[in-house]
This record gives structure tokens, sequence and C-alpha cells, in this order.
């Protein structure tokens, strides 16, 4: 087999028209004048480089020279005598309907994932977490939040330690599973009427969410909503995903840029992102069970998500990281058997 290209010796960027001959399974390669360029050498010593559409190819050989052809179908044949695996290689990369099927099956495989895969590895990592590791990602946030978005309360103490009384039942049942506690800060400049669940059972209610309420029975249905988050490890689980994501990227495209850090993702995740559509029916569920279970009414809850979708030119607000409310309303009432 003869294959015409260019030479290069490896001593220096010029390059000589040349052949390539291969013969008893060696290679050697022939100047246009029929002289020795290169004594022969066994064809399994010889690299070549991958097929990428119909740009050139090169033979490299032992000791840096190389040798480069425009005629790619040669060199497969070529790659192809030396390992028939390496042949298969070539051929893939060359056919657009392989391109084709590896590009449905990466899609199948980013999709399959999405749906099943980091959702249980979220939730498996979330709960194998230790209470320490929680109580430390709680602090962090906090501490961001408070720093960025929220401002010390203007609520008088006495205002606050009367909700705290108010709350408590809803505490103390919390407190069976994980210890829970209410905190209350301004958000006027900010994420506005709002309440947030950390990791390890701080709760966020703003200044604006309690003037928000017109029955303290209102706020108690968001706070049976919120423990629900901290009971199902809502945001540590949303965070992990979304690093799981990243590193999924990464494996598909090659991009560590794409790995974030979760509890870097949690103020942004709680604040702006929200929870899916899924996570937020399992805390309704959770607040609906626990109101039911202190004999108020979950139509309360109702209440208050139906006046916070009110005012639809408002900065931030709850429902800017929730779903819709009318639906939500409608789940939720449909729970309470009413």
């Amino acid at each position: 087999m003869r294959v015409e290209g260019r030479f290069f010796d490896g001593a220096s960027s010029r390059g000589d028209c040349a052949s390539v001959l291969v013969e008893n399974g060696c290679a050697r390669v022939e100047g246009e004048a029929g002289d020795e360029l290169l004594s022969p050498v066994a064809l399994d010593r010889v690299a070549f480089s991958s097929r990428i559409g119909n740009t050139p190819r090169f033979l490299r050989f032992p000791g840096g020279a190389s040798f480069e052809t425009p005629d790619n179908e040669a060199v497969d044949r070529l790659a192809a005598q030396r390992s028939p695996a390496s042949g298969l290689v070539h051929r893939l990369e060359s056919k657009l309907r392989y391109v084709v099927v590896g590009l449905v099956v990466s899609v199948a495989f980013v999709w399959g994932s999405v749906q099943w895969g980091v959702p249980a590895l979220a939730r498996i990592a979330a709960f194998s977490l230790p209470a320490a590791v929680n109580g430390h990602v709680d602090r962090v946030v906090l501490e961001i939040l408070d720093r960025r978005l929220l401002k010390t309360s203007r609520l008088p103490e006495q205002e606050q330690a009367r909700l705290l009384a108010a709350f408590a039942p809803l505490v103390k049942e919390a407190a069976q599973h994980q210890p829970v506690r209410v905190l209350f800060r301004d958000a006027a400049d900010s994420i506005g009427a709002n309440a947030l669940a950390l990791p390890a059972g701080s709760i966020i209610f703003t200044d604006q969410l309690v003037h928000l309420a017109q029955h303290d029975e209102e706020l108690m249905g968001v706070v049976a909503h919120e423990i629900g988050h901290v009971r199902q490890r809502h945001a540590l689980r949303s965070s992990i995903q979304a690093s799981f994501m990243g590193l999924i990227a990464t494996l598909v495209v090659g991009d560590i840029s794409s790995v974030s850090s979760a509890i870097a993702a949690l103020p942004v995740m709680l604040t702006e992102l929200g929870y899916s559509r899924t996570f937020e029916r399992e805390a309704d569920q959770h607040a609906v069970e626990m109101l039911r279970r202190q004999g108020i009414d979950p139509q309360r809850f109702a209440d208050i998500l139906q006046r916070l979708d009110a005012p639809k030119d408002e900065k931030g607000g709850y429902l800017s990281t929730h779903p819709p409310t009318p639906e939500r309303v409608r789940s939720i009432l449909s729970g309470s058997g009413t």
C-alpha cells in the first residue's frame, strides 16, 4: 500500500513531498525521487492520529518523525491492519449516524440521571449527613443571609414572644424528630414577605410576612410548611442535586467549572430559585397533616397563600420561590377534606 503526503523528519519544520509504503507489516518513507527518507518501521510502532471529519491525519514514527496525509481512507485501512479495534474506533468517529446515536445515548443518560438518579442520590446523601454538618451549614447560610439580604427584625419583642408562644405546639411536635427554632428578620429591601427553612431547623420569618397575616393560625400554617422542608431536608437535597448536576455536566462536557459548592448555592436557591414542585407538595402535605393534628383548619394556610399571591408587583415575596398558588390551594384543601 502506498500513501501520499508530506514527511517531517522531526529535526526541522520543513515538510517534503513523500510516500509511505507498507509491506510485510512495516512502513517506510520514500521521497519523490525514490530515495529512502525513513527506514522500515514495524506498523505496530506507528501512532495514528484520530480521524476528525476530513482533516489531515498524521502517522507518528519513533524518534519524532511524522507523516501528514489527507488520505483518511488509506490511514483507516492502515489502522485496521495494525489493530481492528482501532479501525472500528475511527469508523465510529467518522460516521454521522454513530455520532447521532452517541448524542441520543448522552441525552438519555442525562435525562435519566436528572429524573431518578440524582434525586435518589441527593436524598441518601442529605439524610446521611450528621447533625454537626447540618448545624454548620445552617450557621453559614444564616450568616450569608444576614450579611446580604436580611436585617434585624423591627417587630417589638412582645410581638415576637407572642408569636413564638403561638408557634410553640408546632415546634414541640417537630422537636420529636429535629429541633426547630423560629427567627424574625426584616427583609423590606430584599425578599419581602417570605419564610425560609435552613438545614438544621432554623426557620426565618420576615417582618413583612407577619404584617401580611390576618390571624396567627395563618402564620402557623407557614410554620408547619417550613417544618416539612426541614423534616425532608429539602434545602440540602436541592443544593446537593445542583452539585450532582454539575458533576454530570463535567462528565458529559468536561467542564469542571460546572461543579458548584452546595453550601454556597443554598442562599441563592432559598431566596431566588425556590424548591421543586415535588418538594413543595411534600411540604404542603406535611403542613395539612400537622395543622389537622393541632385542630387548625388548613384553610388558614390557603388564605395566606392567596393573600401573598395578590400583590403581583411586590419585589421578591414568598410565592416568587414557590409553585402557582391556585394549584397549591386546590391540593391543600383537597388534602384537608374540605
